[in-house]
């Protein structure tokens, strides 16, 4: 009983929800996944490039990808945050 009546003191803390957090539902958790993978891969280019194990031209060619990568999880967080505020 103690929980519930610390829940009802401080509820601008924690109000309330009425629905789950859009964070893990839909395809956009599956969207940031690839892009993840895509920045991993574009690190783990640009360290091999950096100890010499590539060529510079590997790091020209990742680099357009990751800005392309930091653009697309940008774009896909605003639709997000915009689904959401519909949803609520």
């Amino acid at each position: 009983m103690e929980s519930n009546r610390k829940w009802t003191q401080r509820l601008w803390l924690n109000p309330p929800m009425r629905y789950k957090l859009g964070a893990g539902r839909g395809t956009w958790r599956y969207a940031m996944l690839v892009v993840l993978v895509v920045v991993v891969v574009v690190v783990g280019v640009l360290i091999l490039v950096d100890t010499n194990y590539l060529d510079k031209a590997w790091a020209y060619a990742v680099v357009p990808i990751a800005i392309v990568a930091a653009a697309l999880s940008l774009v896909l967080t605003i639709f997000k945050a915009a689904a959401e505020d519909k949803r609520t």
